[in-house]
């Protein structure tokens, strides 16, 4: 059941990767993450491997840098 999961997961952003390649006539292009990490889950980050780690949140991305600016100034007044 896992495994079909992830084949039509790597299905949709294949195919959502061709749509936006359209849209930006093959050239690369820019996003943004305005989120934060929790300070464990930044040690956690630090001390792996190839500096990668699971998350357990959506991770939103944006072309708009002020965007991403503004949630990242929100995420980093709240508390760890």
């Amino acid at each position: 059941c896992l495994g079909f999961f992830i084949h039509d997961l790597n299905r949709q952003i294949a195919q959502l990767y061709v749509e936006q390649l359209e849209l930006y006539d093959g050239k690369p292009f820019l996003l943004y993450r305005g989120q934060s990490l929790s300070m464990d889950d930044f040690e956690k980050l630090q001390k792996t491997r190839d500096g990668l780690i699971s998350f357990n949140s959506f991770l939103s991305t944006n072309t708009d840098r002020s965007t991403s600016l503004r949630s990242a100034d929100l995420a980093a007044k709240k508390e760890n």
